[in-house]
């Protein structure tokens, strides 16, 4: 199975978090060092552009608030309409070093993101949650670069960090911090690092694998069930979309060498359906 790009959508620099929004029928997903998030209308295939003026590192929409942005600044509530971007509460502001990467939304409505350092050598650090108070609170600890992150059930949390080349369960409470981790999926057997990812209705974990081109459908087990190739080599994040929840929307980070890398790809595997909700935020990449 190959995927194909998305007519006249920007090739960006690190394309990044698609997110399908069910109520406006329409495609989210953010360029960050691009300081843009993009819209996308598939009844017309028409291309919106917000322009930022922060680094996002991820989107989170739903019917449980207003759009939200995990930036470089913390948790900012975001106007699609003008851009605009206000402060809800900072994250890490005496690290200018560092940026959020990974997030979404909880099975409880709440904002959940991790940070990173902006380069090598990666430092570990917290995934965090925005209350329902607007304090944040870490909830995970000891992550490098925090990416895919996806709920199965409300009690329990799918998480990636890129550098271990694993896939972890986590149980997950309504209160308190993350739990104990329950088992892990070994990845390291295939190209690439594990990245962003989306899960479908069947409770398969779509992975996008940074500099693997592709992404690889996978059993809760590890299994590899399908796999969807790429002409260009760094897949960052995937979802599930458009008004049956079939299309899978894959996004990709430019490379010099590859005159398709940045763009917006598509397809639509063979019977898989997205999870209701997409059972998953959004997973920025590795730069």
């Amino acid at each position: 199975m190959r995927a194909e790009p998305v007519a006249d959508t920007p090739h960006l620099a690190l394309g990044e978090g698609p997110v399908w929004d069910t109520a406006a029928r329409r495609l989210h997903w953010i360029g960050i060092p691009d300081r843009r998030v993009l819209t996308l209308d598939p009844s017309d295939g028409r291309v919106t552009v917000t322009e930022l003026d922060v680094v996002p590192g991820a989107l989170m929409t739903g019917p449980d608030g207003p759009p939200v942005l995990a930036t470089e600044r913390g948790f900012e509530l975001l106007d699609f309409a003008t851009g605009r971007t206000e402060l809800l509460a900072p994250v890490e502001a005496d690290r200018p070093d560092r940026r959020m990467n990974d997030g979404g939304r909880d099975p409880y409505g709440r904002p959940v993101a991790g940070t990173m350092l902006r380069s090598e050598p990666w430092e570990p650090g917290p995934l965090y949650r925005l209350e329902r108070d607007g304090t944040v609170r870490p909830v995970l600890d000891g992550l490098s670069v925090p990416n895919g992150i996806a709920w199965p059930e409300p009690d329990r949390l799918w998480h990636i960090d890129s550098p271990t080349r694993r896939i972890d369960l986590y149980e997950y409470p309504e209160h308190g911090p993350v739990g104990r981790r329950i088992r892990s999926l070994d990845v390291s057997h295939l190209p690439g690092l594990p990245d962003g990812m989306c899960l479908d209705a069947d409770g398969n974990l779509w992975v996008a694998f940074w500099g693997g081109a592709a992404v690889h459908c996978l059993s809760t087990d590890g299994a590899v069930l399908a796999t969807v190739e790429l002409p260009v080599p760094r897949a960052t994040s995937c979802a599930f979309g458009g008004p049956d929840l079939r299309t899978l929307w894959i996004t990709t980070a430019r490379t010099p060498e590859h005159p398709l890398s940045g763009a917006l790809f598509a397809c639509r595997p063979a019977g898989a359906t997205g999870a209701v909700g997409g059972g998953t935020g959004i997973g920025p990449g590795l730069d």
